[in-house]
């Protein structure tokens, strides 16, 4: 079985070496297709950024206009309400903060951390990580840059449940995932 092996590599090393051999007398010039692997490994990694980007904007289209995107759907409406939902939690959020501001008194404050929403309750926020897209539209789209919404994971012993808090955009950091849907948004929406 050995020698097979041998005798079979033998022959295949033969014939790999025919294939490159070329003799002067040959009057065939024409290129032989070579393929380089870095390549085509470059040209996959091309065609999937181009279909992230794809995805990306067609999900973010959802939260520009939903109506317009999903027609008169339930899916539609459940984004609107979203979207008002946390404008809703902005307000709030953003009224007690200037309160604060305006009293001046670092004895006397009132401490709004984390703000309860229907939103926050939806699975495409919570772990399907679709939350982006708010964040995007209420940055891009309502010019709301001074904070950050972040859905913060709060355990307690009846159970484990999701609440929105604003985070100083100056302090706020995106995950690396977040910075890149946040740059292709930017890229071909706003820039």
């Amino acid at each position: 079985m050995a020698e097979k092996t041998k005798k079979s590599a033998a022959e295949a090393f033969s014939e790999f070496s025919k294939i490159f051999r070329r003799s002067p007398q040959s009057r065939d010039n024409s290129k032989q297709n070579i393929f380089y692997p870095d390549e085509l490994l470059q040209k996959k990694i091309n065609a999937r950024e181009e279909d992230y980007k794809v995805t990306v904007i067609s999900a973010y289209k959802k939260y520009l206009n939903p109506y317009k995107t999903l027609g008169k759907t339930q899916a539609a409406q459940s984004i609107e309400n979203d979207e008002k939902n946390l404008l809703k939690a902005y307000a709030l959020f953003k009224a007690v903060h200037d309160a604060n501001a305006e009293i001046g008194d670092l004895n006397t404050f009132a401490d709004l951390k984390y703000i309860h929403s229907p939103l926050t309750q939806r699975d495409c926020y919570t772990i399907g990580g679709e939350f982006i897209y708010l964040q995007c539209w209420l940055i891009y789209s309502q010019n709301i840059r001074d904070f950050v919404p972040n859905l913060v994971e709060i355990q307690e012993k009846l159970g484990t449940f999701y609440a929105l808090e604003f985070v100083p955009a100056k302090n706020y950091s995106f995950n690396f995932q977040d910075k890149e849907v946040l740059g292709i948004i930017q890229a071909a929406y706003h820039s």
